[in-house]
């Protein structure tokens, strides 16, 4: 348990605490991202030095388990495109997983996953690969790192835009590259 953990602080308490602490200016440690089933059975082969787990609200943590809390930041939101949804992502979730990541070092290795590893997790992915390179290069070098095809969701994509002052270059960045999936496309012509 770490130091911060024994003070009774929480995990919120921790990322603010480290976020506050000197951190490299970028995200620069290697990215991988996985559904959770998969993060779950191949964690020791991934060896991941750090784990963002995306969580479904009111859905329990089936990913890897076990890891040092001081290295493992939990965010939960919903697959949703309005931000007015009350499951929603927000800034200060995105300001969040930026100041865990930039404090990860260069050698370490980040494991980011969701539930299916298809839209949340490469959105996280595609947001924090634009803190290092540019909106482009961020889309092009997502790909390899998902094992299983993106389709980065909108919502987290226009948060890291904003956060990172990219004016919307992320989401064209993100059009450019990635083909919704099925389910996406249903959604939009129902209008969700």
């Amino acid at each position: 348990m770490s130091e911060t953990m024994a003070q009774g602080l929480s995990p919120d308490d921790v990322a603010s605490e480290e976020a506050a602490q000197p951190a490299q200016e970028r995200f620069s440690a290697e990215l991988v991202v996985r559904g959770q089933s998969e993060a779950r059975r191949l964690v020791e082969e991934i060896a991941p030095t750090h784990i963002l787990s995306i969580l479904t609200p009111g859905r329990a943590n089936l990913g890897p388990k076990g890891f040092p809390e001081e290295r493992h930041l939990v965010v939960s939101f919903a697959d949703v495109e309005s931000a007015k949804d009350t499951d929603a992502p927000n800034e200060d979730m995105v300001r969040r997983c930026l100041a865990f990541a930039r404090a990860i070092p260069a050698e370490g290795r980040l494991l980011v996953h969701g539930l299916q590893g298809v839209r949340r997790a490469p959105a996280m992915g595609l947001g924090l690969l634009a803190d290092r390179l540019s909106p482009a290069e961020a889309a092009q070098a997502l790909s390899p790192a998902c094992s299983q095809p993106a389709d980065p969701q909108s919502l987290v994509i226009a948060l890291f835009d904003k956060v990172l002052g990219l004016d919307g270059q992320l989401k064209a960045a993100a059009a450019a590259r990635f083909v919704p999936g099925r389910n996406t496309l249903r959604r939009r012509i129902a209008g969700e």
